[in-house]
């Protein structure tokens, strides 16, 4: 069996679909490409999708449900891909000049770096160059 080629999606948990659909429109600048109210919201993100779900409402089978029923408890965590620490260094004070607080700036054994901030319902969002997963900036 080949390896796969990537991740397609990955998935955080909101339960104020709105507020997380605004957050990543209009502070990373994604595209949304699907909403149900207060269900989930999809956002295209380069080659990959983030998807938005309210975890309580994605547990819940209803009818013609076929997807399997997710969800989880907590803050996630996920890192979007820069391809060096100056636009790491760029998105730090893209978040100060909205007023978003930086949890955390920081340099890896490797020197590659990244910055921290929290997304509306508590998952921590980072931005990290690609060196620091020795991947080859784009």
């Amino acid at each position: 069996m080949k390896a796969t080629q990537g991740i397609l999606e990955t998935v955080i948990y909101a339960r104020d679909v709105d507020a997380a659909e605004a957050f990543y429109r209009d502070v990373f600048g994604l595209d949304l490409v699907s909403k149900v109210p207060e269900r989930w919201a999809f956002f295209r993100c380069g080659r990959q999708m983030l998807l938005v779900f309210n975890p309580e409402k994605s547990r819940e089978a209803g009818p013609g449900t076929v997807i399997p029923r997710h969800g989880t408890e907590g803050a996630g965590h996920f890192c979007f891909r820069v391809r060096d620490r100056t636009e790491v260094a760029a998105w730090g004070n893209h978040f100060a000049a909205l007023g978003l607080a930086v949890e955390r700036y920081h340099t890896w054994p490797n020197g590659a770096q990244s910055v921290y901030v929290r997304d509306p319902a508590g998952n921590s969002v980072e931005v990290g160059e690609a060196a620091l997963w020795d991947f080859p900036p784009e």
